[in-house]
């Protein structure tokens, strides 16, 4: 017995002591719990609310600087427009009514979502007891502008946030393409590319704010926008050579066509155009494309490989980026370097008999009976390849390799464009140059350069003999007006006299007077130039050649200089294929258009007569009820982008004057009057059935006016307009046959 009860304490003594150490445990336990919650409970739930701050953190995109030309027209600019998100996990604690209303009306909104996702995204999953979407960011729709976003903030929707991004845009859309450029991914082109670090500007950031208990704040720190560039670009010359270089592609096909103007003396570029042009809103796409059926069967059929490769051929700038034998617009640097040193003067005399022998190769001028005795003036005048061998021959290889190495041959000229080249490896050292090297580099052959190397060398022959640093942006200004970066004027090196530079500058208006550039000749102003055909490449084929005129005004003191370039021509014909017409309308217009007087007296002073112009007025803040009218009134077409009533900017900007029948681009917004209109389609031109389905699919009732077999010759309200859906557009029909083509309404 006592056996037994000894045994019975040691068991009970035994479960009180791990009963004592439970406890124990469990006190310490709810003691460190009390204690974390009594003197860090702040902090820690602090910590917690951190962690879903950053759950819903998000980066305000900050808008790019805008890119303007010389005159501060618009060639590129940044809107904010917004991303709607939905919280599926928000909208699902809310009650039916609140879910349904969310969901119909994005649904409304935007057609392209569908009801039937959007609530399996709230609804439970029986497998798993959550929702099925069980987050709190899904993106929806993109790049809503903000008016749109305002009015459906208005609505209060739950469980929909707007996140806040950028989007580029190009009014001009292919105005400039290969000069402005683009980023894509790791690719950067044009003037976007090169002021990227100045036009990024720095984002903001969007996150939630915990207030007292449950209380939630959405705060943001708003972007700062990146600076603007301002081009030296003028955006009506850089029009006009477009027109040029189009209508050359389109009459002559060829690898490339260009035209670049530049100020001789600044090294300011004014325009820079080339053919393979491309929508900088799209340039992924080209546009043939949407022209050619052929093309985009072809296009389509392409890997994806064989896609990147015709695209980046298409958006390199061929002017900086592709090399070419310049040919006969060569010859007067040679003349220069000549006379610099002294070898020959302007009387000098040669003589051209059609052809010479040089070291046992015979080479030809191109009049093959010869030019005769002949002086420098008409030597370049008359493009004889005999005399400028002779003048070479007079030089000597040293001499004309150190000229043409200070001109700058060989060498990038700096200009602020991605992409150049210098051509270093196309060209003969000093000690390759032989007496046969030494005759085809005087007429401009078996070497290559760039176009801007051959523009910004010819411009030392005009200017006083300085060679300048070529550039296509003139400032940046930060979003204060301060200027953080200005490209002035750069002297690189003077490589003739001022006396040789006057001689040239006048020596070679016989060129247009009286040589191988008079269909370039207009009558009353004063021009030199310089002509060129140089083969390319193999000279067993008889089919590569690039046409080129060099051509500045007014010819004593030149503002402007202009080169055009038509390389590799299809089915090239010698006399067929030719620069001049190019160059002499380009020529034309920037007269008129500047409204340059004439430099010569003479009985056949050329008209120029231009269309008749009228001013654009600053339409900026305006409705687009009354600007409408006013631009039909002034016969001007117009573009109106956007939806809403209130104009917000225009191409090209107020008080600027236009020739009748320009178009004018509106950019448009909504005001808080606007909510809920919706802009009216142009059906001005169209049939009585397309233009009452293009209103009736936009949400507007038809009323018409004249017989149904007609076409739209006007409507009310006006196309761009915007007004409530389910308002009466009224159309005019007008017979056919009276249908006339000066409608003043854009498309």
């Amino acid at each position: 017995m006592m056996r037994k009860s000894t045994m019975g304490i040691k068991a009970k003594s035994k479960f009180a002591f791990i009963l004592f150490v439970f406890m124990a445990v469990f006190v310490i336990f709810l003691g460190r719990v009390v204690y974390l919650k009594v003197v860090h409970g702040e902090e820690y739930e602090a910590a917690a609310k951190n962690q879903q701050i950053n759950r819903y953190d998000s980066v305000i995109a900050a808008n790019r600087g805008s890119i303007l030309d010389r005159n501060e027209q618009v060639l590129a600019i940044s809107t904010a427009v917004y991303n709607i998100v939905l919280d599926p996990l928000v909208l699902a604690e809310n009650k039916e009514e609140e879910q349904e209303k969310t969901l119909t009306t994005l649904c409304q909104y935007f057609p392209e979502l569908d009801y039937a996702t959007l609530k399996k995204y709230i609804t439970v999953n029986p497998a798993t007891g959550e929702i099925n979407l069980p987050n709190h960011w899904k993106y929806l729709v993109k790049g809503v502008d903000r008016s749109l976003k305002e009015e459906l903030e208005a609505m209060k929707l739950k469980g929909i946030y707007y996140e806040q991004t950028s989007k580029r845009s190009y009014p001009l859309n292919t105005l400039g393409c290969h000069l402005l450029g683009f980023i894509r991914g790791d690719s950067h082109w044009g003037v976007e590319g090169q002021y990227n670090d100045y036009m990024v500007g720095t984002p903001g950031r969007s996150f939630i704010l915990y207030e007292g208990g449950n209380g939630v704040t959405y705060q943001d720190y708003p972007a700062q926008d990146g600076d603007t560039v301002i081009t030296t670009i003028d955006y009506t010359i850089q029009q006009y050579a477009e027109e040029v270089v189009a209508e050359t592609a389109t009459k002559w096909p060829s690898d490339n066509v260009a035209a670049i103007v530049m100020d001789p003396n600044t090294g300011e570029v004014l325009a820079l155009a080339e053919s393979n042009s491309f929508d900088l809103n799209d340039p992924g796409i080209p546009l043939q494309t949407e022209t050619n059926a052929d093309f985009k069967t072809a296009w389509e059929a392409k890997s994806s490989q064989e896609q990147m490769e015709y695209l980046n051929n298409m958006w390199k700038t061929f002017s900086i980026s592709s090399t070419y034998e310049p040919g006969s617009i060569y010859k007067p640097l040679v003349a220069a370097a000549a006379l610099e040193e002294g070898v020959i003067t302007p009387s000098t005399t040669f003589y051209c008999s059609g052809s010479m022998d040089v070291s046992g190769t015979t080479i030809r001028c191109h009049l093959r009976s010869g030019h005769g005795t002949i002086n420098v003036e008409e030597i370049l005048a008359q493009s004889c390849n005999m005399g400028i061998i002779q003048i070479a021959q007079k030089l000597g290889a040293e001499k004309l390799y150190r000229y043409q190495m200070e001109f700058g041959f060989g060498q990038k000229t700096g200009i602020d464009l991605p992409g150049e080249v210098d051509a270093a490896n196309l060209l003969h050292s000093l000690s390759a140059i032989g007496p046969t090297e030494l005759a085809t580099i005087s007429f401009g052959q078996t070497f290559n350069c760039t176009t801007i190397q051959i523009i910004t060398a010819f411009s030392a022959l005009i200017n006083g003999g300085n060679v300048v640093k070529p550039h296509v942006v003139s400032q940046v200004i930060d979003q204060k007006g301060d200027v953080v970066f200005e490209n002035k004027p750069q002297v690189i090196r003077q490589v003739i006299s001022t006396k040789t530079s006057d001689y040239m500058r006048v020596a070679l208006k016989a060129t247009v007077e009286r040589g191988t550039g008079k269909k370039i000749k207009i009558p009353g102003y004063s021009i030199g130039c310089k002509t060129g055909t140089a083969e390319q490449g193999a000279r067993n084929r008889d089919d590569l050649w690039t046409l080129t005129h060099m051509a500045y005004f007014p010819a004593e003191n030149p503002k402007y200089i202009v080169l055009t370039v038509i390389n590799l021509p299809e089915d090239y014909a010698d006399g067929v294929q030719s620069t001049a017409p190019m160059t002499k309308t380009l020529i034309e217009k920037i007269i008129k258009y500047k409204n340059l007087e004439p430099t010569e007296g003479t009985e056949e002073v050329a008209t120029l007569t231009a269309k008749e112009t009228v001013e654009v007025p600053d339409y900026v803040g305006s409705s687009t009820y009354n600007v409408v009218t006013d631009l039909d009134s002034k016969e001007l077409n117009y573009k109106v982008v956007g939806t809403g009533n209130t104009i917000t900017n225009q191409v090209p900007k107020g008080n600027t004057k236009v020739e009748k029948g320009s178009e004018i681009i509106l950019y448009v917004e909504k005001s808080a009057e606007d909510s809920g209109k919706i802009s009216v389609p142009n059906v001005v031109g169209k049939s009585y059935n397309d233009a009452t389905t293009a209103l009736t699919e936009a949400g507007f009732e038809v009323v018409f006016e004249g017989e149904t077999d007609g076409v739209v010759s006007s409507q009310d309200p006006k196309y761009g307009v915007s007004v409530e859906k389910g308002g009466e557009v009224k159309i005019k029909l007008t017979p056919k046959a009276e249908e006339t083509a000066s409608n003043t309404q854009g498309n």
